[in-house]
């Protein structure tokens, strides 16, 4: 299953550097956002991407870090496409979400044992998932905003809503 998954990943990689590559007509946009993770009970900021291959199809990379919570730290990666559903007549496009998302998380436990010292000890991992949503581009001068619903399944399965700003490049 995780050398299916590691598979994938490589493939979508190399999907997009394809289309990066050749595809020069393409609109490109960067932004930020913020976003709450069920199951990570916290709220996040995202570094986001969009490289426009044609009128329905885009790359949509974007990195994500939760606030610290219970000496946890969770970050993700993630390597959508999203496909253009429909226009909703003055407000924006609808679109559908999937692509592929790795997961990381850190623990980090420390206590004052008193006069025994201090313990510090820490556990990182990651684990490899699949993103399915939907979201809204909503055009707003010369940027737009982009509220998303995004569900997680793999080995850390969790749902996020939030909203992304993004600025024309």
């Amino acid at each position: 299953k995780n050398l299916f998954m590691k598979n994938l990943f490589k493939t979508f990689i190399v999907a997009i550097l394809f289309f990066a590559v050749t595809e020069a007509s393409a609109q490109m946009s960067a932004g930020f956002g913020l976003v709450y993770g069920t199951n990570i009970n916290n709220i996040g900021f995202s570094a986001n991407g969009k490289y426009e291959i044609n009128e329905k199809w885009s790359a949509a990379p974007s990195f994500t870090y939760f606030l610290k919570k219970n000496s946890v730290n969770w970050s993700l990666l993630d390597l959508d496409a999203n496909y253009q559903l429909t226009e909703i007549e003055s407000l924006g496009s609808l679109y559908a979400i999937g692509g592929l998302n790795m997961t990381f998380f850190k623990i980090k436990y420390e206590a004052d044992l008193g006069e025994y010292g201090d313990f510090s000890d820490s556990f990182t991992g990651s684990d490899a998932g699949v993103n399915l949503g939907i979201g809204l581009n909503v055009p707003a001068g010369d940027l737009a905003i982009a509220p998303e619903i995004k569900y997680t399944l793999g080995g850390a399965n969790f749902l996020r809503i939030g909203v992304k700003v993004m600025f024309g490049l």
